[in-house]
């Protein structure tokens, strides 16, 4: 993988990371935090977005289905260490300072990533066989 490969994927994934931290401190505690379903049902969907993202990214970039891994941690290592400056309170840019809601936070990133990573282990679709 070359730095401009590196790069890309870092920006994009900073991208992502900022579109879904900027969605959630919008609309977190009015919206999303007052029923879980609701929660859940905006986790998912970040999730799924940020998924594609990756792997368009990653597509365009003509990365192989099976090396995938470490252009997954390229994508999300930006968003990972900006969310610990929020977490820790020195970056004001997310939700509110109730410690319930950066735990909200968090999962809803939590969600995000663990689908990022788990994008990057499935498999090629198979030929048919006749």
């Amino acid at each position: 993988m070359s730095k401009r490969n590196v790069c890309i994927l870092a920006g994009a994934g900073l991208g992502a990371w900022l579109a879904a931290t900027l969605f959630y401190g919008a609309f977190g505690s009015a919206l999303i935090e007052r029923a879980f379903w609701f929660y859940a049902l905006n986790a998912f969907l970040a999730a799924a977005l940020a998924t594609f993202a990756f792997q368009a990214v990653a597509r365009l970039l003509r990365i192989p289905r099976g090396r995938r891994l470490y252009p997954a941690m390229a994508f999300a290592l930006p968003g990972v260490a900006a969310a610990n400056l929020i977490l820790l309170g020195l970056v004001p840019l997310a939700p509110g300072a109730e410690p319930s809601s950066l735990g909200r936070y968090l999962a809803f990133l939590i969600v995000l990533y663990i689908s990022i990573g788990a994008s990057v282990f499935e498999r090629a679709p198979q030929k048919a066989r006749l």
